[in-house]
């Protein structure tokens, strides 16, 4: 006779307990309505359909060329983040990785700020006004374009929010971590090197502090190793796109000692604008921030805060990286929003321990929420014509892409030019043009003197002409020229003129066409014209 072991009894699987279910309602509906609030601020269908500029141009052109020229076609851009444009489908939505960045920022502050309180609901409030805070940040509306800058200040703020979570809790495992955001960073912004300096150096300098003998060592062979795979990919890779014409472009940012006070005066001046609130005031809340976080018991990120701005400085007088450009200072002015967003959370607790003296049963949560409620609303009550923009808002903000139509141009010349017609294409307008005829094969050409390091041609389009002039005399060699040639094809050929209206060359290029006939053919910020003599 077999035995029959009695089966154990089916247990019910019981639900989970309604506090539990409420704690993660509680923590998800923060992050929903910071990613619908994105896309209230930003006008995203009109940042996704804008043309390319041509600084933009010669990015999405990289995606055309096979993989194995991508340690070329990069340039100056992070080889992970021209890696990340290939994996979008279509070339017209580019747009959407800086988009992402954009909005990883402002997921990524409201992580730091909740980890700032052990409380759910504080914690929460200081999260909600962290990432508002970034999200509001006018600058925001500035850096749509097909470029790293985004990244940057996602890099830069995921790893402040790293640095409090991991002094938070302390372990190995979590300093793996960071090490391990440092090495991916660097594949997606090279402000990466500056940023991982400065929230190590806080990580270490905190527990060195605090006479944490061991955690000392472990942050220390934690610097050491994020420094290795930093210079891993600087000098395997992103060493690449330097060059002397790179290094010239950028000399007005690269001031000498003797310069900084005015290079300071200037480009914060030139700033202003771009950071929502007077800079004294600025200067309060970045202080409160700074103590606030001290205060709540995270020196790490304070000190790499602190950091921040000493390492930059330091690097621009070394003339290593530029200063205080709208661009590639980016990050700093976000993580700036970041610890100014503090600061209002400082502010509130200010106001709790004043109010708490004369109506001492208020509670506490509903003074912090009103207080950084007001100061939000006025903030955004103050720059709410940033909000939304296109691009071309006058009187505050006009970028280069809402402003061009090199792609309306390009395809108009193919739709509308004889067989036997030339069409001469200005240098600013190269990248934009090549792009937007895609239709033609491309060639690409490479190493070449500037900025960017390649270029291309355009092997089956013999009637497409790129002059090599530069100002007004050699402009107008190249179009006699251009023209005597016009003049030997069959009658009724014409000459087709392409260029972008945006660059700081068009004042010669209008000075050089003084002297011909100019026929307007289309309407538009960049119009084409037909040129002939006069």
């Amino acid at each position: 006779m077999v035995a029959v072991e009695d089966a154990p009894p089916i247990r019910a699987s019981r639900p989970a307990p309604p506090r539990r279910v409420r704690a993660a309602v509680g923590e998800t509906v923060p992050v929903v309505a910071l990613v619908g609030a994105f896309f209230v601020v930003n006008d995203i269908r009109s940042w996704l359909t804008a043309q390319y500029w041509g600084d933009e141009a010669w990015v999405a052109l990289s995606v055309r060329f096979p993989l194995a020229d991508l340690p070329v076609t990069t340039s100056s851009s992070p080889i992970g983040w021209s890696f990340l444009l290939r994996l979008v489908p279509d070339i017209d939505d580019l747009r959407v990785v800086p988009l992402g960045f954009q909005l990883l920022t402002v997921i990524a502050a409201y992580l730091l700020g909740r980890s700032l309180a052990s409380e759910r609901a504080q914690g929460i409030l200081i999260g909600v006004v962290t990432g508002l805070t970034v999200l509001l940040l006018p600058v925001q509306q500035t850096r749509h374009d097909l470029k790293q800058y985004t990244a940057d200040a996602a890099v830069a703020v995921c790893l402040l929010a790293l640095a409090t979570w991991t002094e938070r809790s302390w372990s190995r495992r979590r300093l793996a971590v960071v090490v391990a955001a440092v090495g991916l960073g660097m594949l997606l912004s090279h402000t990466t090197a500056i940023v991982s300096v400065c929230v190590l150096g806080g990580l270490l300098l905190s527990v060195a502090v605090r006479r944490e003998w061991a955690r000392t060592v472990e942050a220390t062979v934690a610097g050491l190793v994020a420094g290795a795979l930093v210079a891993a990919v600087y000098f395997g890779v992103s060493a690449r796109g330097n060059s002397d014409a790179m290094r010239d472009y950028w000399d007005a940012f690269l001031p000498s000692v003797s310069e900084l006070p005015a290079h300071f005066v200037r480009q914060i001046k030139a700033l202003s604008p771009m950071l929502g609130a007077p800079v004294p005031i600025l200067a309060v809340l970045l202080l409160l921030g700074v103590l606030t976080l001290f205060r709540r018991g995270h020196a790490a990120p304070a000190i790499a805060v602190l950091l921040l701005p000493v390492a930059a400085i330091g690097l621009g007088v070394a003339g290593i990286y530029p200063l205080l450009d709208p661009r590639t200072s980016h990050f700093l002015i976000v993580v700036a929003g970041l610890v100014a967003g503090i600061g209002i959370v400082g502010l509130a607790d200010l106001a709790v321990a004043l109010v708490r003296r004369g109506l001492p049963r208020l509670p506490p949560g509903v003074v912090a929420a009103a207080t950084c409620a007001v100061l939000l609303a006025g903030f955004a009550a103050v720059n709410h014509r940033w909000y939304r923009t296109d691009g071309n808002e006058p009187g505050v903000w006009q970028a280069h892409q809402a402003i061009t139509d090199i792609g309306s141009s390009t395809r108009y010349v193919a739709a509308h030019k004889g067989p036997h017609d030339l069409v001469v294409v200005s240098g600013p307008a190269w990248f934009g043009f090549t792009l937007y005829s895609d239709q033609d094969p491309l060639k690409l050409v490479a190493p070449v003197t500037g900025t960017v390091g390649w270029t291309l041609t355009m092997p089956t389009r013999d009637d497409v002409i790129l002059p090599k002039a530069a100002d007004v005399p050699s402009i107008k060699d190249a179009l006699d020229e251009v023209l005597a040639g016009a003049a030997k094809r069959p009658p009724g050929t014409r000459v087709w003129l392409v260029r972008t209206y945006t660059h700081p060359s068009e004042p010669v290029w209008q000075a050089a066409l003084a002297d011909y006939r100019v026929q307007r053919v289309t309407s538009g910020p960049e119009p084409v014209v037909v040129i002939s003599k006069r």
